[in-house]
Parts: structure tokens; sequence; C-alpha cells
């Protein structure tokens, strides 16, 4: 009698790719190389030997933002290989968190290499939003690993103009992105932020950055509101949980009138120094806690219209 023919292990055809951001934590994984046959080979390549080689020298992942830092590119380009590199099995990324997690996703990290995921790798960020010179010292400040800085290159697309004219995008805008860490007990946590551009840029810069995000935080001086009522309006309508820090030194002030100005709670305004980290740490922790303990219950009021967000 003829044994039967052993059964191959059950593997989904497609399996969903994780989201990836700028915090992505990346480790290379299998030992399976490839020839370069196009540009998106050799990007590869050149990434995951990059990776490689600092896993042998005993150092920690890098982040797509370290990535992109290093090799000199744009963060989308370093997501889309990343991606490809998830796809050809050569990398393990962290799992964010940014939402309650279900635990039959920590169980599938750890079940077999069904999963993208590393299980040994979490990762979270919170943006640091505001008055830009504000916002980096924010993160120097409250990061326990020295900050980082990405050029971006940002393309406007002009309303009501055809995709095919000339004339559809306006010139481009130059700005830079600053990521801090912190690591945590089992993750790591990170500070994105520092991005100096124009109102008229906003949207289109932090739509990318806010995927993702746990909470925010948006650092500004008491005489300069404009901004902050334009950064609350927009987490609002992302439901990312925000947190307004009054920048003070030596005279205070009134909490009170900004916060009717603003239409904020009285637990979602505070002053700090951002050069003091015990002041930083602190106010990180009041987001955190806001993030953890309520929805976001509050819809900013834009001082300009009187609408809610």
């Amino acid at each position: 009698m003829l044994s039967p023919t052993p059964l191959a292990p059950y593997a989904p055809k497609n399996v969903l790719l994780p989201p990836i951001g700028e915090h992505t934590l990346v480790r290379p994984h299998g030992t399976d190389g490839f020839s370069a046959q196009d540009g998106i080979d050799e990007l590869c390549r050149s990434i995951r030997l990059l990776l490689h080689d600092l896993e042998q020298e005993g150092r920690t992942p890098m982040t797509v933002l370290d990535i992109a830092v290093r090799m000199g590119l744009s963060r989308g380009v370093v997501i889309l290989v990343v991606a490809e590199l998830l796809r050809r099995n050569l990398v393990r990324v962290s799992r964010q968190i940014s939402t309650p997690s279900d635990p039959r996703t920590e169980v599938r990290d750890a079940w077999s290499d069904l999963s993208h995921c590393d299980p040994e790798l979490r990762s979270a960020k919170v943006l640091v939003m505001g008055d830009p010179e504000l916002s980096r010292t924010f993160i120097g400040s409250c990061s326990e690993v020295g900050p980082i800085s990405h050029g971006e290159v940002i393309y406007v697309r002009n309303v009501g103009i055809p995709s095919s004219s000339p004339d559809a995008y306006s010139p481009p805008v130059t700005t830079r992105v600053s990521m801090g860490r912190i690591p945590l007990k089992g993750m790591s946590l990170h500070l994105l932020g520092g991005v100096d551009v124009d109102v008229n840029v906003f949207s289109t810069l932090w739509s990318t950055l806010v995927r993702d995000a746990c909470a925010a935080l948006i650092v500004t001086h008491a005489d300069d509101l404009e901004g902050a009522a334009v950064a609350l309006g927009f987490l609002a309508k992302h439901r990312v949980p925000a947190l307004l820090v009054l920048h003070h030194v030596h005279e205070t002030p009134d909490l009170e009138a900004v916060r009717t100005h603003l239409g904020l709670a009285e637990e979602r305004t505070v002053l700090c120094d951002v050069r003091s980290r015990p002041a930083t740490r602190a106010a990180l922790g009041d987001v955190i806690d806001q993030r953890t303990l309520t929805v976001y219950d509050a819809h900013p009021i834009y001082p300009e219209t009187g609408e809610t967000a």
C-alpha cells in the first residue's frame, strides 16, 4: 500500500503588507540574494546590504527615515523599496502601535514566516507640530537619541488646472523633517516634526506624516495662535489626540484666554519650557495619557470662521 503524499503547509497567496511609515523599524531577514535587473533591484540590494552590515555590527534596527538620511533618498522611495523587500521576504519590520491592538496580531507575528512583522520590534510616533524652531528644540530636549534631519521636496497640485497641464503643480517647496527617538521597554517611540512649511502646503506634507500617529503636540508661543488653530483643525479631522504646549520661560501666558480663543478644554493645554527634558517629557506623558484615557472629545473652533472642525 502506497503511503499518502504529504501535503505542503498552507500559505496564503497574498499576504497583506503592514503599514510602513517614517518610524518603521527595518531588520534584514533570510539569506537569499538576488541579481540586480533594474533600478529597484539595485536599491533593494543596497538597502538590504546596509541593514545586514549594521546588524552584524550589533547596531539597533534602522527606521525608514534613518535609511533615507543615510542613503540620500526620499521617504517615499525608501518606503517603496522596503515594501519590495517585504514581498521578497528579505526584511522584517516593526509592528506600528497606533490603535488598540488585536491580540491575534501578536500571535501572528510570532507564529511563522507568514507575517512581515518582527515580534521583537514595535514602534510608535508622536507628531510635534507648531512653531518650527520650538518644535525642533522640543524634539531635541525630549529625545534620548539625538534627532536626525531629512530634506523634503513638496509638490503642490494647483486646484482647477488639469493634471496634463505644465502648470498643474506649483514650484517645489523644500523643507526639513526632524525625528528623535526614545527607547522604551519593548518598543521605540519616535517624535516627528520640526517642519517649516507655508500654510498653503501644510496639508500636503502633514497628510503623509499623520498616518499611524498615536498623538500630537502643538508647540507654540501664546501670541502666535494662528498656526496652532490650523494644526488643531487638521488633527481633529484625522482624529488624532492633541495637546497644545505653550512655551514660556519668564512670563506666564493667560491660559484661559488661549483656551477660549481656540475652544480647548483645560486638560488640553500645558505650559512648558521646551529647553528642559523633564518639562518636555511631562508634556509628552500628558498627551499619551490623553490617548489612552479618552477618545478625541473636543473639536477645536477655527477663530477665523467660528466653525467647528
